[in-house]
């Protein structure tokens, strides 16, 4: 616990002069402001309105974890090929999970971010009912972190940024009539149609209730998805090398 502790507060430190800081104020405030001043002026009602926004959220998400994720690797390869991960703290594991909590935590806090602004600029809906998108973008994003770690200490910086735009446009996909039946086993599908469920208990319960046995199977099938990765690449991360470069 003290190794992942160390690791965890490194992390703060290394990203002090990134623009990873800067990705997570500027981006939520920024759609948060564009969304909230067009909405006062569309006509659109009003759960149509929330609901394109939190998919706007649920669907750029890949993207973003894509350039994040490739950008704190970047730090590590260019301090020294990854050493600082895999040679000054004993546990490889602490190592691992301190840069992708600190990925999580910042993810959290942006997305908190971008949902209180929005609601404070466009106030149609209490603060409050937010915490349900927030804590299901943030436990959809886990895997998803997991995965792009992986990809960008094996392949490169370049293949981690590849797969958030590939995983964004599968995003937009799922979201259709394409994703009906088979969101539930694909990890990029499963933030943006949790945002459809959260609105429909907001506005719809009885369409809620009709589709939540199907949320709860995308949910447990994201849970042990999740833990079966994040096994797996620690696992993976003990035998890793940091031979690869980040190009």
């Amino acid at each position: 616990m003290r190794a992942f502790i160390r690791c965890f507060r490194a992390e703060f430190i290394k990203h002090r002069r990134s623009a990873v800081y800067y990705i997570h104020i500027i981006l939520p405030v920024l759609c948060a402001v564009v969304f909230a001043g067009y909405y006062r002026v569309s006509g659109w009602d009003i759960s149509t309105k929330i609901s394109a926004y939190l998919e706007v959220l649920a669907a750029s998400i890949p993207f973003l974890i894509g350039i994040i994720t490739g950008q704190a690797l970047q730090i590590e390869h260019t301090a020294g090929s990854y050493q600082l991960m895999l040679g000054t703290i004993s546990s490889r594991n602490a190592s691992f999970l301190g840069k992708l909590i600190f990925m999580l935590s910042c993810f959290f806090c942006a997305t908190a971010f971008a949902l209180w602004i929005f609601a404070v600029l466009y106030p149609v809906l209490p603060l409050r009912l937010f915490a349900k998108p927030l804590s299901l973008l943030s436990f959809t994003a886990f895997p998803l972190y997991v995965m792009h770690l992986f990809v960008g200490l094996r392949f490169g910086k370049g293949a981690t940024m590849g797969l958030g735009i590939a995983g964004s446009l599968l995003a937009a996909l799922m979201r259709t009539g394409l994703g009906d039946g088979i969101w539930k086993v694909v990890p990029w599908a499963w933030g943006i149609r949790t945002m459809d469920v959260a609105v429909l208990s907001w506005y719809d319960p009885q369409l809620y209730l009709l589709a939540h046995g199907e949320f709860v199977i995308g949910m447990v099938v994201c849970a042990c998805s999740s833990v079966c990765l994040l096994t797996a690449c620690l696992l993976w991360f003990r035998r890793w090398d940091g031979a690869k470069s980040a190009d």
